[in-house]
């Protein structure tokens, strides 16, 4: 049963359909013999007769960083993202799984934003991670190849790190351990939405990147839902008790107004086409921030 992550909130759809697709788990092309960048393409997997296709309204944190681009937010500084250095710390589980999320959130940072050689140097620590939890066979030797030839091709290199997300994510589905899963999709947002708020730390009004930390409610609201499904696991629930207090602060904001604001779609709320705009005040903004910083802290530091 495939799950999908694409987010419909703010997002143009070229960018959703191209990340729904890099999920899809077929086998990339090969370079570009002339120009050297990756050339992938993929094709949607068709649904079998009568089979229920699952959906997660949890976007990657590639969604997020594309969308931080497109508005010309620069980031040039990467000495927010977790040190390769910890990964020495992670030696349970839990730790792993979690920072799994947090490293794959940061190597779809270094990619989105041109840091090719550090979107190298997280590769192989999501490896070595991916060896401790037992995924090494979706991480494979064809993908660093292919992240060391794009490493001057951003858009490539995006393309390629979504793909890696997307695979693992299949893979982890695909073996019954959607403990693990809810795990490594936990620290990922986390990475994320700490990485994006680290960008803006100071409350401006009328800030898209403001506006789209706010409309994480939604997103945060699907997380839970999902992660709830495995939380008879003890680190599950407990992940889950720390992403229910940060809901508590989310859940402070106001959902826009209008009647095509929101909608739902196999269950999820999401932010359609028409909605109102979200509104957030500087104090709960704050309280966001501290409170993602806080939880982060207790993943990378374990």
């Amino acid at each position: 049963m495939k799950l999908v992550f694409c987010s419909k909130i703010a997002l143009p759809l070229f960018v959703c359909a191209a990340l729904l697709s890099a999920g899809c788990g077929n086998k990339p092309a090969a370079d570009s013999s002339e120009t050297g960048v990756d050339t992938t393409t993929v094709k949607p997997v068709a649904k079998k007769p009568g089979e229920v296709q699952k959906y997660s309204q949890v976007p990657s944190p590639g969604e997020m960083f594309s969308f931080i681009k497109q508005i010309g937010t620069k980031a040039d500084d990467v000495s927010r993202l977790n040190s390769t250095e910890n990964k020495a710390k992670y030696n349970d589980n839990k730790s792993r799984a979690l920072n799994f999320g947090v490293y794959s959130a940061d190597l779809l940072f270094c990619s989105t934003f041109n840091h090719g050689a550090e979107a190298l140097k997280y590769f192989v620590t999501i490896k070595k991670l991916g060896d401790d939890i037992g995924i090494s066979t979706a991480i494979n030797e064809q993908t660093a190849n292919r992240i060391s030839a794009n490493i001057g091709a951003p858009d490539s290199l995006a393309a390629i790190s979504n793909d890696l997300y997307f695979t693992t994510f299949d893979h982890l589905e695909n073996n019954d351990r959607g403990n693990t899963l809810a795990l490594v999709m936990a620290g990922g947002w986390i990475e994320s939405i700490f990485t994006v708020t680290s960008m803006e730390p100071a409350f401006k009004k009328d800030s898209p990147v403001i506006t789209r930390v706010a409309e994480q409610k939604f997103t945060l609201d699907n997380l839970i839902d999902f992660m709830k499904k495995y939380d008879k696991d003890a680190d599950v629930a407990a992940m889950v008790t720390q992403l229910s207090e940060l809901k508590s602060d989310f859940d402070k904001i106001e959902d826009p107004k209008g009647s095509a604001a929101l909608t739902m779609k196999k269950g999820k709320r999401i932010l359609g086409g028409g909605a109102g705009k979200i509104a957030i005040t500087a104090e709960q903004y704050k309280a966001i921030t501290q409170k993602v910083a806080a939880i982060r802290n207790t993943i990378t530091q374990n």
